[in-house]
């Protein structure tokens, strides 16, 4: 299940599981989607707002 992660100045969409362990490194989940395309879409949407870089994996 895609999860929106953010993070000061950027926000991250994970898309596998293995990523969810970004807790540890300072990330905050914001968010998860059913679909990928929903989970991009509402990081761009975020991005765009407030300036941050977006990033996925």
């Amino acid at each position: 299940m895609p999860t929106l992660f953010i993070k000061p100045g950027r926000v991250f969409v994970a898309l596998r599981e293995e990523e969810l362990d970004l807790v540890e490194e300072g990330w905050e989940p914001v968010a998860k989607f059913r679909s990928p395309s929903l989970a991009l879409r509402a990081a761009r949407w975020y991005a765009d707002r407030f300036e941050y870089v977006m990033e996925w994996g």
